[in-house]
Parts: C-alpha cells; sequence; structure tokens
C-alpha cells in the first residue's frame, strides 16, 4: 500500500508538468532596400605582410552599404589619413658671436583613398551572416616638405595616383533586437602607385636648382651639400610601383530603414 501511494504520487507529479520554450532572439538581418553604415578599425594593407608588424590606420574606414536585393550589397567605403608637423624659430648660426637666422619648416603628409565594390551574402539567416566580395581601391596621397632659413628656400614635393583591385570575405553577427551587426572581413588586394618621384627645388644664394630622386632618403644627403652624383638625382624622372598586400577589418554596422 506504501508503495502504491508513492508510486501514485510521483505518477501524479509528472503528470501535471507543463512543457516549457525559450526563444533566443537573434537580431533583425537587413533586406532589399535598406541601408547600412559601419565603421571598421583597419590594419595598414601593405604593412606587415613579410616582417610581421600590423599598422593601424589614423581613422578609422567609414563604410556606406545598400542593399540592392536580400543578398546582393553594393557599398563605398572612405578612408583618410593626414599629419602636419611645423616648427619656427631663430636659429644660432654663430655662437660666438651670437648670430641668429630666423628658420620655418613644415611637412603636411596625406592620403585619401575611396572603397567602391560589392558583396554577396549566402545564407538568409539571422544568427551569423556569412558574405563574400570585391572592391577597386582608388585614391590618392601627397608629401609636401618645405623649409626657409633667411633667403634661403627648399621644398620637397610627391603626389601619387593609386589604383588597385581587392577581394574579402567577411562574417557578421546581429545584436539581439538592435538594428547593429557586429563583423570582422579579411581581404587580399593589389595596389599600383604611380608619380612615386620627389621633386626638390632649392633656392641658395639666389639660384634656383631642380632635381628629382626615386626615394626621400636621397634627399638629406643632397641638403647636407654631399656629392649629387653619388646621391642618385635626375634632372626628369619616372617612378611607379605595384604591390600586393592583406588587410583585417573589425567592423560595427548600423542599418536602417528603407
Amino acid at each position: 500500500m506504501v508503495c502504491a501511494l508513492i508510486a501514485s504520487n510521483i505518477n501524479a507529479q509528472l503528470t501535471t508538468g507543463e512543457p516549457s520554450a525559450k526563444k533566443i532572439r537573434t537580431g533583425n538581418r537587413p533586406e532589399a532596400g535598406n541601408f547600412g553604415i559601419y565603421m571598421g578599425i583597419t590594419s595598414d594593407m601593405f604593412k606587415g605582410w613579410t616582417d610581421g608588424d600590423i599598422k593601424v590606420s589614423s581613422l578609422p574606414l567609414i563604410n556606406l552599404k545598400y542593399m540592392a536585393t536580400d543578398r546582393m550589397e553594393v557599398r563605398l567605403g572612405m578612408e583618410f589619413a593626414k599629419t602636419r608637423e611645423k616648427i619656427k624659430g631663430d636659429e644660432i648660426i654663430d655662437i660666438e658671436d651670437y648670430k641668429t637666422e630666423n628658420l620655418s619648416a613644415s611637412v603636411v603628409e596625406s592620403s585619401n583613398i575611396f572603397y567602391p565594390g560589392f558583396a554577396y551574402h549566402f545564407a538568409p539567416i539571422n544568427i551569423l551572416d556569412v558574405y563574400v566580395g570585391a572592391e577597386l581601391p582608388i585614391g590618392w596621397s601627397k608629401n609636401v616638405s618645405t623649409m626657409e632659413a633667411g633667403s634661403d628656400k627648399s621644398s620637397v614635393k610627391k603626389s601619387s595616383f593609386d589604383i588597385g583591385l581587392g577581394a574579402f570575405i567577411g562574417l557578421q553577427a546581429f545584436v539581439a533586437d538592435l538594428p547593429f551587426a557586429i563583423g570582422f572581413e579579411y581581404g587580399i588586394s593589389s595596389m599600383f602607385q604611380t608619380g612615386l618621384k620627389y621633386k626638390q627645388e632649392t633656392v641658395l644664394d639666389g639660384e634656383k636648382q631642380v632635381v628629382y630622386t626615386a626615394s626621400v632618403d636621397d634627399l638629406p644627403k643632397l641638403a647636407e651639400g654631399g656629392s649629387i652624383s653619388g646621391n642618385e638625382v635626375f634632372d626628369s624622372l619616372k617612378a611607379k610601383k605595384g604591390e600586393i598586400g592583406h588587410q583585417f577589418r573589425v567592423t560595427l554596422t548600423y542599418y536602417f530603414g528603407k
């Protein structure tokens, strides 16, 4: 009788139980007609390919997206960097008689690159989004250095045009119910640069001289009065370069309505 009562009690507990389920939210996937903006921390494309060093760009990559279909995305990325240095003062040129000369110098370096491209998204699920794509990096960079010491002047200028072709693969996860996605992209690109020559103009004792070099490393030797013939200095010059490099991006994307 005791066993029968225990068994009956256990059966009552089992039969009165109610099944339950929990719904896990996985975010909102963008559809055709949606726009997106993402900012990405980007590694320097052509640094660290052989030496293992990684350099992060000075500004995040800003990217605009548009979902042409539920799986096809067109995009336009923009990446800008600029540094400026300037000094000005009275340089002591004769310490015994304490003669000074007004000296000013500045260095400006800038780089502007646009990344038009597209991406194809594979599985139409909300958990993880895997995609591949291609882009066409195109832009320009400048390097301008100037120096004035009394009546003497010197300037070094370089202006290059850059164009390339790249392919990438990406993975992103959508955050809760929010229109946000956190992702990672890795790509390989080629880059072709033209106009890499450095033009140096100097005015010394009223005489002007213009020379060209393929490397900025030769310019200090020329400024110190070294032999021009031994420093790879040219009367006219053409310089260009082609590279293949890799890049990774950690991204945060915000999607908004049609």
